[in-house]
């Protein structure tokens, strides 16, 4: 209805359990592992015959509470998420902090020495 309202093509924002590789395009990282090595936001642009964008899901949250949640206003925000895995999402200034390599804040993936 609102594509006919205002006769531009909608859009599809979607928050996953992973990130994408700025170097390949494809999902790493995902817990939800039929993910890992696709172009996910590709391929559901083609099916959806629409622009995708795709974002670390613990990213979504830090920026949503750094906008207009618990954290508005902050400068700095460390949103942390658990569910089916364990991340977090950083940012500065209302924007997400990705890093180099699109994991900035997956600290689920550091591994721990079982000696301490």
């Amino acid at each position: 209805m609102a594509e006919q309202a205002t006769g531009q093509t909608g859009s599809v924002g979607m928050g996953i359990p992973g990130s994408i590789s700025p170097y390949t395009g494809v999902v790493k990282n995902a817990n939800s592992t039929w993910l890992n090595g696709q172009p996910f936001d590709k391929d559901l642009s083609a099916r959806l015959q629409r622009e995708v964008r795709l974002a670390n899901d613990a990213n979504c949250l830090a920026v949503s509470e750094a906008i207009d949640g618990a954290a508005a206003g902050a400068q700095t925000v460390f949103a942390v998420i658990i569910g089916t895995g364990c991340g977090a999402g950083v940012t500065f200034g209302g924007r997400a902090h990705i890093g180099g390599n699109g994991t900035a804040g997956e600290w689920g993936h550091k591994p721990i020495a079982m000696d301490g």
